[in-house]
């Protein structure tokens, strides 16, 4: 009879373990977030396909696998937001259910991932933002890690007069303009460029980051200027790598053409001669620092209010550097 009582309570007692146990509702980075076993981190990611993202999403994993493995974390739970607002907002609800000690928010756009903060702040989880600013991040985010993309932009209008003089005439892709960075970079190339009177702008488009709309632009701009357009600047390398593609099928290699990132695709071309310059930006370290961050706030230590990476003009003499 002592036996069976014994099993009896060992059954009950592992169907209420299982019962109880937590639902997966996003990517993990080991079996499963079990916020109450240990430190669990959350990252709502901006999205999982801009090449650059991929960069941020690989440097944060990569660290917080380690800190898996080191038994620092008890995990963490990734969710990709699509380039969507309302997704992200949608899923900073579902990461306060999952019970995070701290949320890591890459965000979509300034204005519309502006709620996913407030969601998780007014939960009472600390909130690392991530390479780009919502417009409540100043107010509500324990820490920000990025780079400053209003330098950014005025390291490319500066290469653009130290390479084409004084005068001449340009061509400006942004990125997506509800984007914190998108805005930040504008205006970083006209506090270079409005400087100088011989510079005309002759067209500004918001080409939302994507190289078939930055290809779309340029063979347009080809045909409405001709010999007039000497330079297009662009806001991202999947942009700048698309327009200078362009312009090559055009027979307008002249154009000189110059984009952020540094991805993989703009440092070959660079290395070849056929795209001017990018400007490399860490989104690796990025992605590190932010994981790095979240870990010590959930260890309870002190971080800093910013945090900056700097960013870095690649040209064919130190493309090799970056390129390793």
């Amino acid at each position: 009879m002592k036996k069976f009582f014994a099993l009896f309570f060992v059954l009950v007692f592992a169907f209420v373990l299982v019962a109880c146990g937590p639902a997966e509702t996003a990517e993990t980075g080991g079996e499963e977030a079990e916020a109450e076993d240990g430190i669990v981190i959350g990252w709502l990611q901006k999205n999982t396909s801009n090449v650059f993202e991929t960069y941020i999403n690989a440097g944060g994993e990569a660290y917080l696998d380690k800190m898996v493995e080191d038994g620092v974390i008890e995990d963490y739970v990734t969710f990709d937001g699509k380039t969507d607002p309302s997704t992200q907002i949608s899923q900073a609800n579902d990461m306060v259910n999952l019970g995070v000690d701290v949320a890591i928010l890459q965000p979509a756009e300034a204005d519309g991932s502006a709620p996913a903060l407030q969601v998780l702040v007014d939960a009472g989880i600390p909130v690392v933002v991530v390479n780009a600013r919502t417009i409540n991040t100043d107010e509500l985010a324990t820490s920000y890690v990025g780079s400053d993309d209003v330098n950014a932009g005025e390291i490319m209008g500066q290469f653009i007069i130290d390479t084409l003089g004084e005068s001449g005439n340009y061509g400006h892709l942004m990125g997506m303009m509800g984007n914190s960075a998108a805005i930040q970079r504008a205006e970083g190339v006209h506090n270079i460029l409005d400087q100088y009177e011989g510079w005309v702008l002759l067209d500004e488009q918001d080409a939302e980051w994507s190289g078939d709309k930055a290809s779309k632009f340029t063979q347009d701009w080809i045909q409405m200027y001709g010999d007039d357009l000497d330079a297009i600047i662009c806001a991202n390398d999947d942009m700048s790598v698309a327009a200078k593609s362009a312009a090559i099928a055009a027979g307008r290699a002249d154009i000189v053409v110059i984009g952020v990132d540094a991805i993989e695709a703009a440092l070959s071309m660079v290395k070849a001669g056929e795209l001017e310059a990018t400007v490399f930006q860490d989104g690796i370290g990025q992605g590190e620092g932010a994981a790095r961050t979240a870990v010590e706030i959930a260890q309870g230590k002190e971080v800093p209010k910013e945090q900056w990476i700097p960013f870095v003009l690649v040209t064919p003499e130190n493309v090799d550097e970056f390129i390793d």
